[in-house]
């Protein structure tokens, strides 16, 4: 449907897609599911799991030429949207 989930931290202006850093020795689709679980308290269904593209821009708030660069995934859900404390 072409809809993307966006969240912003309390007390910030920008909006940012939720997400994270690997830890060490976890895939990207792992990292993925923890980060759902983590900060939207979701339970990704593994089977739906696509890859969307991979995106780069400035980083928010960063010097100028500092980029990010984000790897983004399409996939179905359990549970209901809910954002944490963490974002």
């Amino acid at each position: 449907d072409r809809r993307q989930l966006v969240a912003r931290t309390r007390g910030k202006s920008a909006y940012f897609t939720p997400g994270g850093k690997r830890e060490e020795g976890e895939s990207d689709v792992e990292a993925l599911c923890r980060e759902c679980r983590e900060e939207l308290a979701v339970t990704l269904k593994a089977d739906t799991i696509r890859p969307y593209g991979t995106f780069e821009a400035q980083a928010f708030g960063k010097p100028i030429g500092t980029k990010v660069r984000m790897t983004c995934f399409t996939a179905d859900y359990e549970g209901e949207l809910k954002a944490s404390e963490e974002s």
